[in-house]
This record gives C-alpha cells, sequence and structure tokens, in this order.
C-alpha cells in the first residue's frame, strides 16, 4: 500500500499499475505506461486519431533486431 498523501503528490490512482526498484537504500516508485499512452507519446496525439497511415501501410510495427527468445 502506497501512503494517501504520496499517491496524490504522484497522481496516482487507485487500479494504476506501479513498478518499483530497490536501489541505493531507497525505494523508486512509478507509474506504468499503458499501451495507448506509449502509442500516444510516440504519434504525438491521443491514440483515437492513430490511423493506419500513421503505423505504415502493411498494418505492421517495426520493433527492431530480435534481442531474444521471441517466438517468430
Amino acid at each position: 500500500r502506497i501512503p494517501q498523501v504520496i499517491s496524490e503528490t504522484l497522481g496516482f490512482k487507485a487500479g494504476d499499475k506501479v513498478s518499483y526498484e530497490l536501489k541505493n537504500g531507497g525505494m523508486f516508485i512509478k507509474k506504468e505506461k499503458t499501451t495507448a499512452q506509449m502509442f500516444e507519446e510516440f504519434y504525438g496525439k491521443p491514440f483515437s486519431e492513430i490511423t493506419l497511415k500513421d503505423i505504415g501501410d502493411t498494418g505492421e510495427i517495426e520493433w527492431g533486431q530480435d534481442v531474444g527468445g521471441e517466438i517468430l
């Protein structure tokens, strides 16, 4: 549980997903972004306005080189 004063200061709401890291004797908490939020940041517009034209004519997104045990 996160104290109310901290969650309000950080803008956390009930149901938000967070991650934490223990480092240098402290705990660092951050709110995880949804997939829609990441798309909005990348394309610079609301998720509902992102079209296939923005993504590309194949409808697929290039994520870069494989780095591990991805299933093709």
